[in-house]
């Protein structure tokens, strides 16, 4: 017997904002005139993630208790 696959959403989701604002992050640093420091990079990240996160928090019911 199958038995359906359970997603965990927030989880999926949050993995592909962090990898998607990393690689925007490094890819400025590539062809920015004004490179930022890796300390400058994680704190950019960090901020960027928070409030992606809390904007789709506020459109989505994860259902899955993110």
């Amino acid at each position: 017997m199958k038995h359906p696959v359970k997603i965990q959403t927030y989880k999926v989701i949050s993995r592909a904002v962090d990898e998607g604002v990393a690689y925007g992050l490094r890819r400025y640093n590539k062809y920015s005139h004004h490179a930022i420091t890796d300390s400058e990079i994680d704190v950019a990240a960090e901020h960027v993630e928070r409030e992606v996160l809390n904007a789709l928090c506020e459109v989505i019911d994860f259902g899955d208790n993110g």
